[in-house]
């Protein structure tokens, strides 16, 4: 190892760390999961829920996207009250929120509620919006220089594993059936089983969840302690002035919209050619999340230690191209393709988060962690729900393949617009100078 990637290291030294924040991390990563479960939890039997409600395919698709629109229309105000009372106040608001939205969709097994479930998810949306920013947001209050990659891959995992459970648990509670009344039933075993899921959570969030250390854990987290006290609309203002971070926005949002889009219509595309591949196509969701999580806190260790930000997220968006090419022309040619095309371009796919949130972080620095990953967030819904509506209408209006070239060409996009933009990391920048300038006293780490 050279001596400026020891120099974080040596920085993080004169430290102090908390070991409240591995249960305020656990915490996090299952309030994270209890709202994205209930994002993919109808699009994953869409064929069911159209025969159940008597509904449409694009109906189905919006149980999914109310997510992403919610994020939009609430992303400000809800940033407002993240920076007047602190991250326990929005992640407490955001926890009973989605418990709440999980117990009004108990009253939605009836055909003719549709808009009862309609009302639970965006509910379960809108509380989703306090907790998405919450992985850097966490990660840069809690965790040291050299750790702080590491959390918020771990943080990020949360989501994914709600997002496994939501792909698998309803394929497991609701089989493809014609009598409605076993649908009914199904449905209501649903809508209680993530009730009760979400209520336990919800509990511990309340007791467990604090806002802050004692002490701050980085030079880094130091003077973000300062900046903080700068408006949003400041802070929005001087984002949109930074090259990287624009660049970065676009990216992420391509990259996470594509997600979005493959998940939402995951069942009506696997069932195109396999009609009887609904299971598949729950078990195929799952094991992308399983994976994407893998390799997301693979990254966040990869982060931490050599801060390969830019040439990272090259190589998994040059991975995403080829492998959003393969899905192309694979899909029909059996259901073992489907699952090794999906599962490795979905996991990439994930992973973008992680990378896209510590470079955030890195080219915006001094700035509040929370802005930058809101905005990226608002990226990645409005992209999503424009993809969604182009995938959509090329699906049914001519073919899978159509809609599926448009995503290639959308992510190799996003390759071009990496591969031509510099990055400054200044983040990395000022824990090197502090150490710099105190490399003559290193006082010995401190874990409390």
């Amino acid at each position: 190892m050279d001596s400026k990637q020891q120099l974080p290291a040596q920085l993080e030294q004169s430290f102090k760390l908390y070991k409240m924040r591995w249960v305020v991390l656990v915490v996090s990563v299952f309030t994270c999961a209890s709202g994205n479960m209930q994002w993919m939890q109808y699009g994953i039997i869409g064929d069911v829920l159209v025969l159940y409600y008597g509904i449409s395919f694009d109906a189905v698709n919006w149980t999914s996207m109310v997510f992403l629109l919610m994020y939009i229309i609430f992303l400000f105000p809800v940033s407002y009250i993240l920076d007047k009372y602190g991250l326990r106040v929005g992640v407490i608001f955001g926890s009973v929120g989605t418990c709440l939205g999980a117990w009004i969709k108990l009253a939605s097994a009836s055909p003719d509620r549709f808009w009862v479930l309609l009302l639970g998810q965006s509910v379960a949306a809108v509380s989703q919006v306090f907790v998405l920013p919450t992985p850097p947001l966490l990660a840069a209050t809690w965790f040291g220089a050299n750790e702080v990659s590491m959390a918020c891959g771990i943080g990020l995992s949360g989501c994914q594993v709600g997002v496994a459970l939501g792909f698998v648990l309803p394929t497991i509670i609701l089989k493809p059936q014609h009598d409605l009344i076993g649908i009914e039933t199904d449905m209501f075993i649903l809508a209680l089983a993530v009730g009760i899921f979400c209520s336990i959570y919800s509990i511990l969030t309340i007791r467990f969840f604090t806002d802050q250390p004692p002490s701050p854990p980085s030079t880094a987290r130091s003077t973000n302690l300062v900046t903080e006290k700068t408006s949003s609309k400041q802070s929005i203002a001087k984002l949109f002035t930074s090259r990287s971070y624009v660049v970065l926005l676009l990216v992420y949002g391509i990259d996470i919209g594509v997600f979005f889009v493959l998940s939402t219509t995951l069942n009506q595309v696997v069932l195109k050619y396999y009609p009887d591949g609904s299971d598949d196509a729950g078990r195929i969701g799952c094991l992308i999340t399983i994976a994407g999580t893998i390799i997301s806190v693979v990254y966040g260790i990869i982060l931490d230690r050599f801060k390969w930000y830019r040439q990272t997220l090259l190589a998994t968006q040059l991975i995403c191209s080829l492998m959003m090419f393969m899905v192309t022309f694979l899909l029909y040619q059996g259901i073992v393709f489907v699952y090794i095309t999906y599962i490795l371009l979905g996991a990439f796919l994930t992973s973008v988060m992680v990378i896209g949130y510590e470079m955030a972080a890195e080219v915006t620095y001094p700035e509040p962690e929370g802005t930058p990953a809101g905005l990226l967030n608002a990226s990645a819904q409005g992209f999503g729900i424009m993809f969604t509506y182009l995938y959509s209408f090329l699906f049914y209006k001519l073919e899978d393949v159509w809609s599926n070239l448009s995503l290639c060409v959308i992510l190799l996009v996003g390759f071009v617009l990496l591969t031509i933009s510099p990055f400054d990391l200044k983040r990395q920048a000022i824990n090197l100078r502090k150490v710099h300038d105190n490399q003559t006293l290193l006082p010995t780490n401190t874990v409390c």
